[in-house]
């Protein structure tokens, strides 16, 4: 099935292009953990230097495709879209929900608003990233009639965003997942919700604001790849009840989770604490009405005097915006503006560090 072999019990290497000359040397680096019938990942957000990255075992793949095919009632009539690379989990969890179900799957990878909208005329769900969200609704593009969900996942949705592809039509199921536990963690049930339900394969607590998670779709080993290679299986990270510390920050009621992003993703800046998320969609829904979405990023950086810094990256000399934006996000300062040629961004639209 397209470039993935269910059958075949030997551990294979999944990976963007740029990194097959590692194939080798890292399948070699894992034959003493017997990785039979897995799937080796490395993290969406590799971009060079010390890599990292999970190896999967078909069973808890499989274990989170059907959860999830069960979470929105999918079935054998049901046509995917596979518009996700397959060497990243959000790709791979296509490809193992639609083989469960023997669905269709038609390739939508190759990314052109127009063309992609084209083809699905014959998808009944599909998942996409913010960035390609936003390009649907800047061409004002509607969604088809036959669409039961489109899944956004893979990186910050503002809930403008959502809210301008909703007015289009388009069934947008807000996500929350990791690499980690095979795919998706949690899942809004509809398009009219925003609340995240924790899929049932999972059992979630928390450790201070730190997210804990037990779960069968939880990877066998972590590994990371530079001048030193590091393997650890999941039982060397994981505390005596068998839940694996996650590096994300969450709120948690009953089964519904509130993520509020990655650790060091807030702290302290001049005496203002600073939520990267809130930081995110505050940037997001002002670029998005000025029609200049990714044109701008926002990042933090550790800074000797203060801790960390507030930088905002820029494609351009956006002197005007620049001041509307301080002005948003208030009494939060920018401590640097920093114009960049382009942003290097990984295959779901993540900016690389």
């Amino acid at each position: 099935m397209f470039d993935v072999n269910f059958d075949s019990t030997d551990p294979v290497v999944l990976c963007h292009p740029d990194f097959d000359h590692l194939k080798k040397d890292l399948l070699q680096k894992l034959l003493p953990y017997d990785l039979k019938n897995h799937f080796i990942l490395f993290s969406s957000g590799t971009s060079g230097g010390d890599l990292k990255g999970y190896a999967l075992s078909k069973e808890a793949l499989f274990q989170n495709a059907q959860t999830v095919n069960s979470f929105f009632n999918l079935n054998h009539n049901d046509t995917w879209g596979l518009s996700l690379p397959t060497y990243h989990v959000g790709g791979l969890s296509v490809l193992c929900r639609a083989y469960l179900l023997e669905n269709k799957i038609i390739d939508l990878r190759k990314w052109d608003p127009l063309t992609w909208h084209e083809k699905l005329k014959d998808v009944t769900i599909t998942s996409v990233v913010p960035t390609q969200l936003y390009d649907l609704i800047k061409l004002n593009l509607k969604a088809p009639e036959n669409l039961r969900f489109l899944i956004v996942g893979g990186d910050y949705l503002s809930s403008k965003l959502k809210d301008r592809a909703m007015e289009l039509g388009w069934p947008v199921i807000r996500t929350f997942g990791m690499s980690e536990v095979s795919s998706q963690l949690a899942s809004a049930s509809s398009p009219a919700s925003d609340e995240l339900e924790v899929l049932p394969i999972h059992k979630v607590k928390l450790q201070g604001e730190r997210l804990l998670v037990n779960s069968p779709s939880l990877f066998t080993l972590e590994f990371t790849m530079g001048e030193m290679f590091k393997a650890t299986p999941l039982k060397d990270l994981s505390n005596p009840d068998g839940f694996y510390m996650t590096k994300d920050r969450a709120e948690i009621s009953g089964n519904i989770i509130r993520p509020l992003g990655r650790m060091g993703e807030e702290f302290k800046v001049a005496g203002h604490l600073v939520n990267m998320n809130k930081l995110r969609d505050t940037l997001s829904g002002y670029l998005l009405e000025k029609d200049l979405f990714g044109q701008m990023e926002f990042q933090i950086e550790s800074d000797e005097r203060k801790g960390h810094k507030l930088i905002l990256l820029t494609l351009n000399d956006f002197n005007r915006e620049i001041q509307e934006i301080s002005q948003l996000i208030a009494p939060i300062k920018i401590d640097e503006v920093r114009k960049m040629s382009h942003f290097n961004r990984t295959a779901l639209g993540k900016l690389k560090k």
